[in-house]
């Protein structure tokens, strides 16, 4: 398998790591490289990051020309040029072109090299009735599948993410306020780019209690083992669910979000999932003090292990 993506915290390595114990010899390059060169020019030069880019992956093609391989897996394409992922497809004529999209159309629009694979799969529900392609929800990675047997050890509220946008910073600032106002711990892990937080300040906004670092696996593994619920807020044009909604649902963590889709979900139930609307956190309190009342049926389709199955099957 030829597996090409973008690598984002550990889950690329583990999609990757799935593949290997189903028994294929995985070949993995980065779709977008994330060193710093790569990421000042992007930001600075963009037309000079189009043709870095694609040096990157014509040099992929060479390197990958005279190998066989039976997949050829995408975890996101809108990066790589038609002629590109053409060149690719004529080389490896014989192997079946998959593509799955962790992002909608309307924050990467994948439309224009869809024609180039035989499967196209998307987490976003939505855009999947609207294109005709596969829905595939996103996955719980084998080591947070194992926190379901550790019990809360307290009434905890907690939260790991990005700081991308305005609104989600907003969100998180206002949840804090309403944990403070009612007793109720929150613990965060807020990270933020630095162009992230230039753009926060040129809005009028100094992010606090964000960092520039990623979160170490201890401590995101002792937020969570404290915390009886997660707070998630996604963006509202997308209507797929978050990784943290996902990993939470198969932790047996109570999930406070914002997207409302999750009421028509078999897996909703009003004691493990609170929905939220304009910052309006009205109840909370009350839903995470409820216990659970019963499990989630057929969790197991949400593990990593089933999200490669249904890549390839």
């Amino acid at each position: 398998m030829l597996l090409i993506g973008l690598r984002y915290h550990a889950y690329t390595d583990g999609i990757a790591a799935e593949f290997e114990r189903m028994g294929f010899a995985v070949t993995y390059h980065e779709v977008q490289p994330r060193s710093l060169q790569f990421q000042l020019v992007r930001r600075l030069w963009p037309s000079r990051y189009r043709r870095m880019l694609d040096r990157h992956h014509r040099a992929i093609i060479a390197a990958e020309q005279n190998r066989h391989y039976d997949f050829v897996v995408f975890i996101q394409a809108h990066q790589v040029s038609v002629e590109n992922l053409q060149t690719l497809r004529h080389q490896h004529a014989g192997a079946r072109f998959v593509l799955y999209n962790w992002d909608s159309i309307y924050t990467h629009d994948y439309r224009p090299v869809m024609h180039v694979f035989d499967r196209v799969f998307t987490f976003d529900k939505a855009d999947a009735s609207a294109l005709g392609i596969g829905y595939l929800p996103l996955f719980c990675l084998r080591s947070l599948q194992a926190m379901r047997t550790v019990p809360p050890s307290e009434g905890a509220v907690y939260c790991i993410g990005n700081v991308a946008t305005a609104p989600r910073y907003l969100a998180v600032r206002a949840f804090a306020a309403y944990c403070r106002a009612n007793g109720i711990a929150f613990y965060t892990h807020m990270t933020c780019s630095v162009y992230a937080f230039y753009l926060l300040l040129r809005q009028g906004i100094f992010p606090r209690g964000v960092t520039f670092f990623p979160i170490s696996g201890k401590r995101a593994h002792d937020m969570i083992a404290r915390s009886v619920a997660v707070f998630d807020f996604a963006n509202h044009r997308q209507s797929g669910y978050t990784m943290r909604l996902i990993e939470n649902l198969c932790m047996d963590r109570k999930i406070i979000t914002n997207n409302e889709n999750v009421l028509q979900e078999a897996f909703y139930s009003p004691d493990r999932i609170h929905t939220y609307r304009d910052l309006d956190f009205s109840g909370v309190k009350t839903f995470l003090a409820r216990g659970l009342e019963g499990g989630v049926d057929a969790i197991e389709a949400y593990h990593i292990q089933n999200f490669v199955r249904r890549l390839i099957d």
